[in-house]
């Protein structure tokens, strides 16, 4: 499953739009083939959200995602400002990342809760392990490290839209694939530890 996730992650969000940036950007024009290039990854999430419409965080945060970077590329009105609306909102991410984990309700642990609660355990109970001592600064370092890959994001891409202009939309489609797969592995780290923390303790085994 996983395997067949990042396969179509790099079809609908790297592939798609590279070809379509290069096939259609003469006949069309810039604004309107970075328009069209959304148009896969958009119904891709919209795939995605349906496939596990049962998670209440996930789900919600991949609509609203959805529906503001829509937003925000339908009413940027260039394909210049475009990008740099993009980093903007790259921004915004990373500080509302940051944000939950200031006030200690950490993102990725809602998002996690949403996930087990999909595979048989009730969510309450996991809820209060989740907030126990040795696992919660856990979840808060991975949502810190998602929150570092949207900063690390935005300052790479103003960078290249600085030094290349327009001709940063392709180069940042590689790039953000490839530092968003690497730091999500990273954080993966964090989450086999969560696992064999909760593992080791006398916890009901709960059915799939």
């Amino acid at each position: 499953m996983e395997k067949r996730m990042v396969m179509l992650d790099v079809v609908f969000y790297v592939v798609f739009p590279i070809v379509l940036w290069h096939a259609l950007r003469g006949p069309v024009g810039e604004y309107g083939v970075m328009l069209i290039c959304t148009v896969p990854g958009a119904i891709y999430t919209v795939y995605r959200f349906w496939s596990i419409r049962r998670v209440q965080w996930f789900g919600t945060f991949l609509l609203v995602n959805l529906a503001v970077s829509t937003l925000l590329n339908v009413l940027a009105g260039s394909a210049l400002q475009m990008l740099w609306n993009d980093v903007w909102y790259s921004i915004a991410l990373s500080v509302f990342f940051l944000a939950t984990v200031v006030v200690k309700r950490p993102l990725m642990l809602y998002f996690s809760l949403d996930f087990v609660e999909m595979q048989g355990a009730p969510r309450s109970v996991m809820k209060k392990q989740f907030f126990e001592r040795d696992v919660f600064p856990l979840f808060q370092w991975i949502t810190v490290g998602f929150a570092l890959r949207d900063g690390l994001l935005a300052a790479i891409k103003a960078h290249l839209i600085v030094r290349y202009g327009v001709e940063a939309f392709d180069r940042a489609i590689v790039i953000r694939e490839v530092i968003g797969w690497g730091i999500t592995i990273l954080c993966m780290l964090g989450f086999v530890r969560i696992s064999k923390i909760l593992s080791n303790r006398d916890t009901p085994h709960y059915p799939a």
